[in-house]
């Protein structure tokens, strides 16, 4: 978002956290459907506050990826 969003705002996007940079805030955190996506873009609008662009990064590995299986053969 463009320029910097409150403490007192930051209140309004629970779960999230703010990194504040140089007249821009990047809210940062796991959107978990379209549905929170929306919520949050409106309260973005609804608080007055100009988007400036929204990023998608896929979400890193968490640990070593589980146990490969095996296709069953039939006979």
């Amino acid at each position: 978002m463009r320029g910097r969003v409150s403490t007192h705002l930051a209140t309004a996007f629970e779960g999230m956290s703010l990194v504040r940079r140089h007249n821009q805030t990047d809210l940062v955190g796991e959107v978990v459907d379209q549905a929170h996506l929306f919520g949050l873009l409106a309260r973005i609008r609804d608080l007055g506050l100009e988007l400036d662009g929204v990023t998608f990064t896929p979400e890193e590995a968490s640990g070593p990826p589980g146990p490969k299986r095996r296709k069953r053969r039939e006979t």
